[in-house]
């Protein structure tokens, strides 16, 4: 059997609009894999401060969660169950994931403003620490079906790794990925991206995987011109790797910080870049 149809989805919430958000995105998703949703909540000093201002015991939580699970699951016709966690955020949302065997986490973010807790800084530090790849959400997922996606692609290390995760969502959703190629003016770097492209392409027909090319302009942002290929393509999704250890180098990377807190509001895919001795595009 399909791992993937044995696997929950995991969502983080702080009870707030943006989390809802993610629970409608996640909903999406999970109809076309036949997957459970798991809805976290993680009580740490930013949830014991609300309670303290609302004169409300710990219970509360596990008792506004499973609540909010009950009318999820009505909602959307799916399973959908509550985990309450204790100590911090980021931590505790991975270790959850690892126990669960989650397949796709999906975190809501304000961007970079607000105080609830899984908003900002600590959205991208859940990207990094979470074992499995994260779909951040900003808005509602309206007529979102998660069909057309796009692929950048680079010589980051780990970005032909997304293969994998194209496989299984176009086997599952039907998904169509537009590759975009990124150009850097370079004629030795452009060809040993060319062969990468053509490695990548060539799993994704072998799969039948339905694909298409794009080349970036050269010159500039590879980010800003991802952004603005996607903006103007009606891409439902941007599938990105995120190298986990550069969290710890630097925390604000400007390009990573771009696509994650995009201003077109487009749902952005990060998949770390963990174990680079994987086999490109499996198991």
């Amino acid at each position: 059997m399909d791992t993937a149809d044995q696997t929950p989805f995991l969502v983080s919430t702080d009870f707030s609009e943006v989390s809802d958000h993610a629970l409608e995105h996640a909903a999406v998703l999970a109809r076309h894999f036949g997957a459970k949703i798991l809805l976290i909540h993680v009580i740490d000093k930013y949830t014991r401060r609300m309670l303290k201002r609302e004169n409300q015991p710990e219970d509360y939580v596990a008792e506004k969660l499973s609540g909010l699970a009950k009318e999820a699951a009505e909602k959307y016709q799916l399973e959908v169950s509550p985990i309450v966690k204790k100590g911090k955020v980021c931590q505790s949302i991975a270790d959850s994931a690892k126990e669960h065997g989650i397949l796709f986490h999906f975190l809501g973010t304000h961007g970079k403003k607000g105080l609830q807790h899984i908003t900002g800084s600590f959205a991208l530090k859940g990207v990094k620490r979470c074992p499995c790849p994260v779909i951040v959400i900003q808005q509602p997922a309206g007529n979102i079906t998660y069909k057309k996606i796009v692929y950048p692609l680079d010589l980051q290390p780990g970005s032909r790794q997304k293969v994998k995760w194209a496989k299984i969502l176009h086997r599952k959703a039907g998904s169509h990925f537009d590759i975009f190629v990124d150009n850097y003016g370079d004629k030795d770097t452009d060809r040993k991206l060319n062969a990468d492209r053509k490695q990548v392409v060539e799993i994704l027909d072998h799969n039948k995987v339905s694909n298409t090319v794009f080349c970036s302009s050269p010159g500039g942002s590879f980010a800003k011109h991802v952004l603005k290929f996607a903006r103007e393509g009606d891409a439902e999704a941007i599938m990105i790797t995120s190298d986990p250890d550069k969290l710890t180098c630097n925390p604000f990377n400007k390009e990573e910080e771009r696509v994650l807190y995009n201003k077109e509001n487009i749902p952005v895919m990060f998949i770390n870049s963990r174990n680079l001795s994987l086999v490109i595009g499996g198991p």
